[in-house]
């Protein structure tokens, strides 16, 4: 499968004082397809460079055009508009990557070889260009849901391409999340390091990173493997999203005066107002989240909910920190129950945190995949959370010794990519059959791949 066309040229070097150098003015004989090619580029690179200094949102129309040296009628005349345009950089920057990665990938050689040689091409590049990458991999937030698809599409593309080429005799079993999860913990290890203003030192983790790949083998034991996905019956369909907490945001306490003390009717007026907003965005949307309507649903005036936010953003970030504080609390309560055990408080604690993402989808929803339609402030919020997590996986370092330090951290990030993959495409019913396959990326580089299928294979103890 094709990743990206064998002509198209990598990005240009937005680093470069030559970037934005405009072709001669006035008449110049220049075929004018040439002209428009180069104001495409010189505005891609603007928008890359614009976006790494303060995020889509705040990127405006008139910016682009000054950087570029564009007038804003010609902006038009390109494109339609900001989206379309991020739309056209993100394919040029993410078709670069895809090939680059892809051609080490594919060279001949040994499995461990080739992988080495991807995550190297993946890492240098990063160091290289790290705005570009961060385009890649970061520069979507808040770039609203049709942008999100693409980018999903564009890395669903990758992991296709790698899960045929690593399975040479077809395409592999899209049961199999092995490879979406790889490349979503080492997506994770370099955004994060981008974020930080790390890059650099994304070489230098390319051994690590591959050593931590190559300990899950190319075919999982019996009983791992996640079901083969439902077929939609209902093209564009988006399930009810309902919940117990979303239901009980619809209520509200006696009107009038009460005698309950004014912190309880603060704590259950902040409650209802947090769980509208994670049902309001999950059944429509970030960007068609309103004041009124949280109120509204909320059971509250818009006075109070002043009173508790200052901002429809500022209740967002509420609901993502409620949801992503009751998954930490709920993952913490199973594993401490187990923690004579290690590999089984680690099982019992994912079982439990996917239970509660499957019993209130509209809080789940919100915290793994709208997180990336928002902000800067709710990718921090995601990111302590990953760390979070990730801090429970380090007692496994004492059972295997010769794990890559980089190992926690990635497998957080690869099993928060297969719960977003799960979530985003409506899958959430499904997430609980999945267990298995989960539990056995988590404990695999640490007990080795038998003993974490064993474990993952066991049934939970009842509650």
């Amino acid at each position: 499968m094709a990743v990206r066309n064998p002509r198209s040229k990598p990005p240009r070097d937005i680093r470069s004082p030559e970037r934005y150098r405009r072709l001669p003015s006035g008449v110049h004989g220049l075929d004018p397809r040439l002209v428009q090619h180069d104001q495409r580029q010189r505005l891609q690179s603007a928008l890359i460079e614009l976006i790494d200094q303060k995020g889509y949102q705040a990127v405006r129309i008139v910016d682009l055009a000054r950087l570029a040296r564009v007038s804003q009628p010609t902006f038009y005349g390109l494109y339609r508009d900001k989206e379309e345009l991020f739309i056209a950089a993100y394919d040029r920057v993410a078709g670069h990557a895809a090939g680059t990665i892809m051609a080490a990938y594919d060279r001949e050689g040994q499995g461990a070889e080739r992988l080495r040689a991807a995550v190297g091409a993946f890492t240098e590049l990063a160091a290289d260009d790290p705005q570009a990458m961060s385009l890649y991999l970061l520069g979507a937030f808040g770039a609203g849901p049709n942008v999100l698809a693409h980018r999903r599409r564009r890395l669903e593309l990758l992991e296709s391409h790698i899960r045929s080429s690593r399975d040479r005799s077809g395409a592999g079993s899209t049961s199999d999340l092995t490879v979406a999860f790889i490349l979503g913990g080492i997506r994770e290890v370099a955004a994060t390091r981008l974020r930080q203003g790390h890059a650099s030192k994304l070489p230098g983790l390319a051994d690590e990173l591959t050593a931590w790949a190559a300990s899950y083998p190319r075919h999982q034991p019996e009983g791992v493997a996640a079901p083969l996905a439902e077929p939609r019956t209902t093209a564009g369909a988006t399930p009810a999203l309902t919940s117990e907490r979303a239901l009980r945001a619809q209520g509200a306490l006696p009107s009038g005066r009460s005698d309950m003390p004014r912190p309880l009717i603060a704590k259950s007026q902040r409650e209802r107002i947090v769980d509208a907003t994670a049902a309001i965005v999950a059944e429509k949307g970030l960007a068609k989240l309103t004041i009124p309507e949280i109120a509204r649903r909320a059971n509250v005036s818009h006075q109070t909910f002043y009173e508790m936010y200052p901002s429809k953003h500022d209740a967002f970030l509420g609901a993502q920190k409620v949801g992503m504080h009751q998954a930490l609390h709920v993952t913490i309560d199973a594993y401490a129950a187990h923690e004579d055990d290690w590999a089984q408080a680690v099982a019992a604690g994912l079982r439990a945190l996917i239970d509660y993402l499957s019993s209130e989808p509209a809080h789940a929803h919100l915290s793994v995949v709208d997180t990336f339609a928002a902000s800067p402030e709710a990718l921090d919020i995601r990111e302590k959370a990953l760390r979070a997590f990730a801090a429970y996986l380090r007692r496994g370092y004492e059972l295997a010794g010769d794990v890559p330090r980089v190992a926690a951290e990635a497998i957080a990030g690869g099993i928060w990519q297969v719960l977003h993959r799960y979530i985003a495409e409506e899958r959430i019913a499904e997430l609980p059959a999945a267990s298995p396959q989960i539990i056995y990326f988590a404990l695999t580089p640490f007990v080795g791949p038998q003993r974490a299928a064993d474990t993952a294979r066991r049934p939970p103890e009842p509650r």
